[in-house]
């Protein structure tokens, strides 16, 4: 590539990024965020233009005295993106557009937490061919997704499963489980690591480059972001909890809708309810959950210095009812052993749907950079193309 392409495509993504963060802006907008002269951005906005990647507005306001300003704005459904939570027991798949806003969405129940791999995938592609239907959105116009799952993942992506919970799911190439409906690439990840990116898109760790997200519902898991970086580890094992059975007063990464449900006998969502309603038996399991899942969060606290703490899954909806105890453990727990700067606490504002807008975002940035070789200019030649039909070659 040469010098002068080169300046040109970052030039043009410079210009593409501005529109895809939302909103209409005119040249002098485009020219104060982005630092190109006025004919680099108009030439640019053209050249978008002709890759069906942005539309020209009317300029607000109606016709006044001069040239009215050309007004920009992304076409968000030039292209799309699929997320999947794969859980246990349930999967979600959102379609969403090019600034990350679901257009359909849809979700199914596992008929055994434990059913087999080849059974899961099936019902993983008709959720799929559910959420595509919703969205109204054709296969060929996805051109990336991200699949989440609740286990390591190692760097190329190959899923460490445990049987005893995802049975023969370690040898499923997942990178390819969505085929034949998409043959878009496909990123897999943990789904804690997805949550975290997610809460730090969206939710409770927005504008936080430390931050952990706990997924707390059935099992305990760790999405670490450290210095704005997702971090892994070695083997993808970076927010496992395992070591729990070694931690006293804990024992077993088990997590709070687990827990309550056998102490209770009834589902998390009905303990918090009798607790709210201030059932003895409910309040006693609630309070000795928060002490066990406080001393995790208190050692995440103190191993990682996280600027903030998010409690995710399903059961950060329960709100005060569960924050409020888990909160007084987690205080009591950092009280052993004092930090200098103790880390947020946060209920995540996207529970359930953390991972799978942390997929969204995932599948998004993994997009955007290849829009412009997706979308090439339909004119031979490596000029620009303005909407006179003149050739510009720009800076």
């Amino acid at each position: 590539m040469t010098t002068t392409t080169a300046l040109r495509r970052s030039n043009t993504q410079a210009v593409l990024d501005v529109l895809l963060a939302g909103g209409r802006h005119d040249g002098v907008a485009l020219m104060a965020t982005t630092g190109l002269s006025r004919p680099t951005v108009h030439g640019v906005c053209d050249d978008l233009i002709a890759r069906r990647l942005v539309v020209e507005l009317s300029p607000a306001g109606g016709a006044g005295p001069g040239r009215p300003p050309r007004v920009y704005a992304a076409r968000a459904d030039a292209a799309h993106v699929v997320g999947v939570d794969m859980g246990e027991a349930t999967v979600r798949v959102a379609v969403a557009d090019l600034r990350g806003e679901v257009v359909g969405e849809a979700s199914a129940v596992f008929p055994d937490p434990r059913v087999a791999a080849h059974r899961r995938i099936v019902l993983v592609r008709d959720t799929l061919a559910r959420a595509l239907a919703a969205a109204g959105v054709a296969a060929s116009n996805v051109h990336a997704a991200a699949f989440g799952v609740p286990a390591p993942v190692t760097a190329d992506g190959h899923a460490v499963a445990v049987d005893a919970y995802l049975p023969g799911l370690a040898a499923v190439d997942l990178h390819t489980a969505l085929h034949p409906l998409l043959v878009a690439p496909v990123i897999v990840e943990n789904d804690a690591a997805l949550a975290v990116l997610g809460e730090r898109w969206r939710g409770a760790a927005t504008g936080r480059d430390d931050a952990v997200l706990l997924l707390a519902g059935e099992r305990l898991g760790a999405g670490i972001c450290v210095g704005g970086r997702l971090v892994r580890g070695s083997s993808g094992g970076a927010g496992e909890l395992g070591f729990l059975h070694l931690v006293s007063g804990v024992g077993d990464p088990d997590g709070i809708g687990r827990l309550l449900r056998r102490a209770t006998g009834v589902a998390a969502t009905e303990a918090f309810a009798a607790a709210r309603r201030g059932d003895p038996t409910a309040v006693a399991a609630l309070e000795a959950v928060s002490r066990r899942v406080g001393r995790v969060l208190a050692i995440l606290a103190t191993l990682l210095d996280p600027q903030v703490l998010v409690v995710g899954g399903a059961v950060a909806e329960a709100g005060p009812v569960l924050m409020q105890p888990l909160r007084r453990a987690y205080t009591a727990a950092l009280q052993e052993r004092p930090l200098r700067a103790t880390p947020l606490l946060a209920a995540s504002p996207l529970a359930e749907r953390g991972t799978l807008l942390g997929a969204v975002r995932v599948a998004l940035d993994d997009l955007v950079p290849r829009l412009l070789d997706l979308h090439r200019l339909p004119h031979a030649g490596d000029a620009t193309i303005s909407l006179s039909g003149r050739a510009e070659v720009g800076t």
